[in-house]
């Protein structure tokens, strides 16, 4: 399935079937990917749902419009081939539609007009390249934030429309409030290892990490998923980190509630090196959510990280039991918090999705 046929999928579902911000995806083999698409803004935003509301005339509003300064870049939200265009200096311009290939379509409207600087209307609104029939990537740059249109006398923003297959305008609301949101543009279209990572930030890493062969898939024997947004458990992480030090087996069973894990074997290893440590005094509860606190002290006996300084990050890991890894974590920039741009934070208790822990890897491997 590629990135766009996924989108579609998150299109085609009703609100009500769609993930929530912050919730875990399916399991591998599911047919609902609740992040499906890249969100169209990059930069600072706010948005409302308005869908439907009045604009006069009769009209009601058929998008959703994404408040942000001039020159915020937009991108493509999936592949697609650019439709129509208003594309004359002034007047109409600048918006744009996407056709995607099974009929969905994206619009984007009210791109900027103006000279940097400026509210003259003769500036160019869209990215180089971005013409009637041309074909785009998920993710790449195609145009900028303006107030083009008869968004003349009203706050820069993008209204952003998504039309089915049909022509029925559909409210975009839900599928932007669970898109994927990147932190630039994107160069090229990204081929790697896996086909379900398209639309994650830590995609890269992802395939770093299989690269090095620390992560193999999670659908074997097939393995060309990595489930990026599912939650890792804590048998996971042990073959994760066995893989990355080559730990050799152990004939000792360290722990009573592992017996049936396919990470068991991984599990003991640790433990054997003094690296794994058990959710209680006798079980290691395989299949449970790795947490943050947790990864800390992990990585901490797994790599030796230190905190010479003895400084204290954060100011919710206080009394916490691994508080000393976390802040051996920061010291060494595995980490830098949880509530940016702040970063006061750690957030000890929240569980870790298998994307970021390729982030985590990546940084602690220096890769």
């Amino acid at each position: 399935m590629n990135g766009w046929m996924r989108a579609t999928l998150a299109f085609a579902l009703v609100a009500g079937l769609l993930a929530s911000p912050g919730t875990t995806a399916p399991e591998a083999g599911a047919d609902i990917y609740g992040a499906s698409m890249y969100f169209p803004v990059v930069g600072e935003n706010h948005y409302s749902d308005t869908f439907g509301a009045p604009r006069g005339s009769g009209r009601s509003h058929h998008g959703v419009d994404i408040m942000a300064d001039k020159m915020v870049p937009v991108v493509a939200v999936a592949d697609g081939t650019v439709g129509w265009m208003h594309a004359s200096q002034g007047g109409n311009c600048c918006a744009m539609s996407l056709r995607h290939d099974d009929g969905w379509e994206s619009w984007y409207i009210h791109l900027n007009n103006d000279t940097p600087g400026t509210d003259d209307g003769q500036g160019w609104g869209f990215a180089p390249g971005i013409e009637s029939g041309a074909h785009v990537f998920a993710g790449q740059l195609i145009g900028w934030v303006g107030d083009s249109g008869n968004a003349e006398w009203v706050s820069p923003h993008l209204h952003f429309e998504l039309h089915d297959p049909n022509g029925t305008v559909v409210n975009p609301t839900p599928h932007v409030n669970v898109a994927i949101v990147l932190e630039a543009p994107l160069d090229e279209p990204y081929q790697g290892y896996f086909r379900d990572d398209d639309f994650s930030v830590h995609h890269v890493n992802i395939d770093k990490i299989a690269e090095l062969g620390i992560t193999k898939g999670c659908n074997p024997p097939v393995n060309d998923q990595f489930c990026p947004q599912r939650q890792i458990t804590r048998g996971e992480m042990a073959a994760f980190l066995r893989r990355n030090l080559d730990l050799p087996g152990s004939d000792t069973n360290y722990f009573s509630d592992d017996g049936e894990s396919i990470f068991s074997g991984d599990i003991d290893a640790l433990a054997e090196a003094g690296i794994a440590f058990g959710c209680t005094e006798t079980e290691f509860c395989p299949n449970e959510p790795l947490l943050r606190e947790e990864l800390a002290e992990l990585f901490v006996r797994a790599y030796g990280f230190e905190n010479p300084e003895g400084t204290d990050f954060f100011v919710d890991d206080d009394g916490n039991r691994f508080e000393e890894s976390i802040n051996a974590m920061a010291a060494n920039r595995i980490t830098l918090g949880c509530n940016p741009p702040d970063n006061t934070e750690y957030c000890p208790t929240r569980a870790l999705s298998r994307a970021e822990m390729a982030s985590f890897f990546a940084r602690a491997l220096e890769l």
